[in-house]
């Protein structure tokens, strides 16, 4: 009778350290503003410095939060103000990641990827895919569209329909709604005015160092020798208010 009470025992304790390790702390939050929280089942908790995101959790910022969050193979993740992203995915194998799946559900990001495999990663949004290819970009999710703009590596940007743009340059840009992907390049002339939704290509110092990318600043101006066209007027937006976005014609 004692042995089959040790018995059942070992397996109750076995199965609570089973369901520990399937909600593990996937990221740890390094650097938080307030009014950021972390929503699970229907209940949320406050988010602090040195607090674990694990997989299914849904990251939430108001107007005035932002999350900075490292994850165990070291991918860098911004959550800027008024935006909402959930943990879909994310399988980790010693010091990298077999599948790191994140769904961006709307506002403004930062990504910046660690030492997973390129395939591992992907990012989606209600109106596009993202193929990570080793790299450091930003990106707006508005109801209308996803827009991404390339610090380094690559990117294969898709519409929900499979139209797909490869951003592969520094400054490139790309902006997709359900059906058609467009990429734009620095030198066009609609890309200043775009330039300007992505907040921490215009204004880093909210980030800690290793969330920084160098020269972004660069992409938020015209190439040099060029002047931004009367007709365009900058917006002080964040990519989180889909009024302020500036048109973009979508052309198949």
């Amino acid at each position: 009778m004692r042995r089959l009470v040790l018995n059942a025992a070992v397996l109750f304790c076995s199965g609570l350290l089973f369901a520990s390790s399937a909600h593990s702390a996937d990221g740890r939050a390094v650097g938080v503003n307030p009014d950021a929280l972390v929503r699970f089942s229907g209940t949320d908790r406050i988010l602090e410095v040195g607090a674990g995101i694990s997989l299914g959790e849904q990251v939430v910022t108001g107007s005035s939060g932002q999350v900075q969050i490292v994850f165990s193979d070291q991918t860098r993740l911004v959550v800027g103000p008024g935006s909402a992203l959930t943990i879909e995915s994310y399988l980790f194998n010693g010091a990298t990641a077999d599948k790191f799946a994140i769904n961006a559900l709307a506002g403004s990001f930062r990504f910046i990827s660690g030492h997973s495999p390129k395939a591992a990663y992907s990012i989606n949004t209600p109106t596009a895919s993202i193929a990570v290819r080793g790299t450091k970009f930003d990106f707006n999710v508005t109801r209308p569209r996803t827009d991404l703009m390339l610090y380094e590596g690559g990117v294969l940007l898709c519409s929900t329909s499979g139209q797909c743009q490869e951003l592969n340059n520094f400054c490139d840009l790309g902006a997709v709604d359900a059906s058609v992907s467009q990429l734009i390049r620095h030198s066009d002339p609609v890309h200043p005015e775009l330039s300007e939704t992505f907040r921490y290509a215009r204004f880093q110092t909210p980030l800690l160092s290793e969330f920084r990318v160098s020269g972004a600043g660069k992409c938020a101006q015209p190439p040099e020798g060029d002047s931004v066209p009367g007709s365009l007027s900058p917006s002080t937006g964040g990519g989180v208010n889909p009024q302020r976005t500036p048109a973009v014609r979508f052309q198949n």
